[in-house]
């Protein structure tokens, strides 16, 4: 049972991160598009976002706790790698689930304005979901880390 879980966590990263990163790489690429061009752009990583990020943010934060388990020794507690690691996620886990991914979707139903450019609140919302996702998955990468890396 624990290869499930230990696979449901590596695809629950990787959907995350993986997804996370493609959706950087559109919007740093949309920025010198058209307007219409552009919420179409934004309209794809919203379904990227809550398709892909959403429920891999889901997996890898439920695996990971019942992962965990198994280093919960009464009077001993976790080893300093896994706390960094169960931190960092949870708190970019939050992150991603309360603003990046709705973030994305409210971006994603946005609608040119009647002259035919961005709509007053797209530029809020595009550097909300910049600062949420950068911190977000920066905190995914920095659990990543401390599992791999300084777990030794």
């Amino acid at each position: 049972m624990r290869g499930i879980w230990l696979l449901l966590h590596i695809l629950g990263y990787t959907l995350w991160l993986g997804a996370g990163i493609a959706t950087m790489v559109v919007g740093i690429t949309a920025k010198g598009f058209a307007p219409d061009q552009r919420l179409a752009a934004y309209r794809l990583t919203s379904a990227v976002q809550r398709i892909l990020v959403g429920p891999g943010v889901v997996a890898v934060t439920l695996s990971g706790l019942v992962l965990s388990v198994r280093f919960m020794n009464p009077g001993v507690g976790p080893p300093g790698w896994m706390v960094l690691m169960m931190l960092t996620g949870i708190v970019g886990a939050l992150i991603a689930l309360g603003v990046s991914v709705p973030t994305a979707a409210r971006l994603g139903r946005l609608e040119l304005d009647p002259r035919g450019d961005l709509p007053k609140s797209f530029a809020a919302l595009r550097k909300r979901q910049v600062v949420a996702a950068s911190i977000g998955g920066g905190m995914g990468l920095l659990a990543l880390l401390a599992g791999t890396v300084l777990r030794g």
